[in-house]
């Protein structure tokens, strides 16, 4: 149903009191003329001005036609369709790619009415694919993101009326979060169709290689190697670790089960400063259905410098004591300890040169009331050269004193009272990738951190800042609540962590403990994980690095784009947007140059292409008014990536949970031709009656003026035809 309706600006009967006004002026101008007229002609006249008059003070009120329409949009189905490369390689069951394209067909999507589906294919990133065909399809994408598809389809469920998500994929991410949450947040019911098969290939292969991204000489590094083989029981596997191509050590691992999977651990003692290549690879087996996956490199960064961490603290504590055995196990470090006894003193002073020496500033409970803001001061302008800070928080923490290095903190302080509770820890799954919380680098991780013994917080409330990552809240008598407990930030090379809590000990001696007086020889140790991965996070920055250049990934397939990007600030931290930054590749007997160009705050990107396989190095410098004001450098490989090869089954488990927590159902081969039944009845699948509203301003429009000038025009000739006065 169609209404339109007349609006103005101003009082209705104004109006009408002016035209009438008009008319009557017309009228009366015309009542007498010279020389006279006849009626027919000053009836014409009376009529030009009148109407020239009423458009004109008509257009004055800026009148608006509003026109409303009702319109029915009809259910659409939207479809993404996995177009990786993991697509059209092999698995347990032979060609992936003729299944693919027959389960398509069987489908009968393809059939479905153009105007109500959307077809999207996906990997790296989501495209929109206009008259879609099954060819339109070329696998080529080295990543699979089912997130970040899964998200794409958000704008048109709200605009096209979109009931349905159909998804076609092996299930095999390996980039992004979790798709399973993205589905909860769709609010649609979502139909996976399994590509595949869901058996385990016989194969080989390197699953996950885990190190620090920084070390030091001589400072061991432990490096986790996640191996996973099918169809070899009891056989052996040789792997072996090089650094830059040379043999360091070979391992051989026994094979119990056809289904095996384990972690080795190797120990990487870095005597040579620089950018150095970590591989680890597994000598090939008879019949695995890729070789591509038997080798994984990982790029570490070795500096010769040795890491100096300064705790200060309020008081002795249980924390402060756990905390100092952890580091005191930790090679390469020199550990300095400034604790407050009573009043303003401390059990060892720290001189102006402890605190600028320092590379990684630890806080206990830590400022209080009685701390020195002289001590602030010095660590504040320590931190303000980007080095990191980890804070653990007491019962007498001041937070007002630590409101001096808040601007280097996760979080502002909200409220906070000296009221004590005890808390559980309630980990984020969206956290589960994050490096605080990484175990093996599976998503099991964040199973882990559950069940932990409850610590202690203060009646403190605080506001995360735009850039960080809240890593757990708590739970108050098993009762999630949203506030912060552990908060991570990472920006312009400011790292730091915040955990609004205190007596962390106690996953050690409760949850660890615990576990090992009742047998288990292996159990989880939260605690000295979590302070394991922060040190080894917070460990990762340059001190004072006010350049930083690097690749958007360290490895690379061959003919892939490489991306590069900068950021470059001066000596107060300020960004820099006139500098010139020229980059310099080389490896494999050639030389590259480029010149990255600004983006604006302090940012630059530009990319590469055409580059052979191999490793390569890059060193960047930067010019600012024809003075060099910094440089950096590194590397990374193209054509060792097979990220695809690395999981050639189908995850039925993924899929399913996909589809069922979302209301939809999961498909294989054996009964997708029931999918667009299924689909139509659906109680949400119907058509959506939307009112649309449309305003034309007819005051804007230039033909009521022409109009209005045309009629007045006609008068005036008229009137000097007829020789009128």
């Amino acid at each position: 149903m169609n209404s339109y309706n007349l609006g103005i600006q101003g009082s209705g009967l104004i109006l009408i009191l002016l035209l009438i006004i008009a008319s009557f002026f017309t009228i009366f101008i015309y009542l007498r003329t010279n020389p006279p007229i006849n009626k027919g002609k000053k009836f014409l006249l009376i009529s030009l001005r009148t109407l020239a008059l009423l458009l004109l003070i008509f257009a004055l009120f800026e009148p608006v036609i509003t026109g409303v329409r009702s319109k029915i949009i009809e259910p659409k189905i939207a479809v993404l369709l996995d177009n990786s490369l993991s697509m059209k390689l092999e698995d347990a069951s032979g060609d992936r790619l003729s299944k693919y394209k027959n389960v398509f067909n069987d489908s009968k999507l393809s059939d479905y009415d153009d105007e109500n589906i959307i077809f999207r294919k996906f990997g790296e990133s989501s495209q929109l694919v206009q008259n879609f065909k099954f060819d339109s399809l070329d696998f080529n994408d080295n990543q699979t993101d089912i997130t970040t598809a899964i998200h794409s389809i958000t704008q048109a469920k709200q605009n096209d009326n979109v009931k349905a998500l159909v998804i076609f994929t092996d299930g095999a991410f390996n980039t992004g979060s979790n798709p399973i949450y993205a589905a909860e947040e769709l609010s649609l019911p979502i139909f996976t169709i399994g590509i595949g098969d869901s058996a385990e290939p016989k194969d080989i292969s390197v699953q996950a290689l885990i190190l620090n991204e920084i070390a030091y000489i001589d400072n061991p590094v432990p490096i986790n190697v996640n191996i996973k083989a099918n169809g070899y029981k009891g056989e052996d596997l040789k792997i072996s670790i090089f650094d830059n191509n040379k043999l360091l050590e070979t391992k051989e691992l026994h094979l119990e089960d056809d289904f095996y999977e384990s972690t080795v651990y190797f120990t990487y003692l870095p005597k040579e400063a620089g950018n150095r290549k970590i591989t680890v690879k597994i000598d090939d087996k008879k019949d695995e259905i890729s070789y591509k996956n038997n080798s994984i490199s990982e790029f570490i960064k070795v500096l010769k410098n040795k890491r100096i961490i300064s705790i200060f603290a309020g008081a002795p504590s249980g924390d402060l004591s756990f905390v100092k055995q952890f580091l005191s196990d930790l090679k390469g470090v020199e550990v300095k300890e400034f604790v407050q006894s009573q009043g303003s003193n401390f059990y060892t002073q720290a001189t102006e040169t402890d605190i600028s020496e320092t590379e990684l500033f630890i806080f206990i409970g830590f400022p209080i009331n009685s701390t020195p803001q002289g001590i602030i001061d010095k660590i504040a302008k320590q931190l303000s050269h980007n080095k990191p800070i980890f804070l653990m928080t007491s019962l007498n923490t001041d937070f007002n004193k630590l409101k001096s290095i808040e601007e280097f903190l996760p979080f502002n302080t909200a409220s906070t009272r000296p009221n004590e509770f005890t808390i559980l820890p309630d980990f984020n799954p969206r956290a589960a990738s994050n490096p605080l919380i990484r175990v093996n680098g599976t998503d099991d991780d964040i199973e882990k951190w559950k069940n932990l013994p409850p610590v202690f917080r203060t009646e403190t409330f605080v506001r995360p800042k735009p850039e960080s990552e809240i890593i757990a809240t708590f739970k108050i008598n098993n009762v999630p609540l949203n506030e912060p407990f552990i908060i991570t930030r990472n920006i312009n090379s400011r790292k730091s962590i915040a955990v609004i809590g205190y007596n962390l000990f106690r996953w050690k001696l409760i949850a660890y403990g615990g576990e090992l007086s009742k047998g288990n020889e292996n159990p989880f140790d939260a605690y000295t994980t979590f302070l394991d991965n922060s040190i080894r996070w917070l460990s990762v920055s340059d001190i004072n690095k006010r350049i930083t250049i690097t690749t958007t990934k360290k490895n690379y397939t061959k003919g892939e784009k490489v991306e590069f990007t900068a950021q470059v600030y001066d000596a107060s931290y300020l960004p820099v947007d006139n500098a010139s930054v020229n980059v310099s590749v080389s490896g494999n007997n050639e030389t590259r140059n480029i010149n990255l160009v600004s983006v604006g705050n302090g940012r630059y990107i530009s990319s590469l292409e055409g580059l052979p396989s191999g490793d390569f190095n890059f060193k960047g410098e930067v010019i600012r008014n024809s003075q060099k004001i910094g440089s950096d450098d590194g590397r990374f490989s193209i054509g060792s990536v097979d990220i695809e090869h690395r999981n050639l089954r189908m995850q039925v488990e993924l899929l399913r949970t996909i589809s069922e927590a979302s209301g939809g159902k999961f498909y294989t081969y054996n009964n997708i031709s029931s999918i667009i039944d299924d689909i139509k009845s659906l109680k949400s699948f119907k058509a959506k009656p939307i009112t649309l509203r449309s305003d034309f301003a007819l005051w804007n429009y230039v033909w009521l003026l022409i109009v209005s000038l045309l009629l007045f025009a006609i008068e005036w000739f008229i009137r000097k035809r007829s020789g009128m006065i």
